[in-house]
């Protein structure tokens, strides 16, 4: 009686995917877990392409047993092309998010710029203004002529 839920679990499908442990591992850190996420969504990918070729070939579903030689087919090599595939992935993404970044910070950066610089350059030009005005009148009443010095 003890025996039969032993045989049982052994001789019943493992409840997860064996390729999922060789691919994500649980014990790196997120980008690489992340990595192996992705690895394994192209896997599951490239299965269910196999699958639809099996059933287009053979005219109907693989068993379970084609689909566990299926699973052994996968090589450490075959495995380490896929997690390849999603670091790619992976770079091709984020240079499309930097890219359209850059180009919404260059627009933020030059939008109304023009009018901006045009404002500060006036108001210096007046603050300028205002100060040698201010020093010639402060040497004027002090009873130095400018204008003797300016012809000289």
């Amino acid at each position: 009686m003890t025996h039969e839920p032993t045989q049982q679990i052994e001789g019943s499908k493992p409840p997860f995917d064996p390729i999922f442990p060789r691919l994500v591992n649980e014990a790196e850190g997120a980008g690489q877990k992340l990595i192996g996420f992705i690895a394994y969504g192209l896997y599951h990918d490239a299965q269910r392409e196999w699958i639809s070729d099996f059933r287009t070939r053979e005219r109907r579903y693989p068993n379970d047993e084609e689909l566990r030689a299926y699973e052994r087919s996968w090589t450490p090599s075959r495995l380490e092309a896929l997690q390849n595939a999603a670091v790619q992935a992976i770079a091709a993404y984020t240079d499309s998010i930097v890219s359209q970044a850059e180009t919404q910070i260059l627009r933020n950066a030059l939008k109304g710029s023009v009018s901006r610089a045009a404002w500060r350059w006036v108001a210096g030009a007046l603050l300028y203004t205002f100060i040698v005005i201010g020093v010639a009148v402060a040497l004027g009443r002090s009873g130095i002529d400018l204008s003797v010095l300016l012809t000289r």
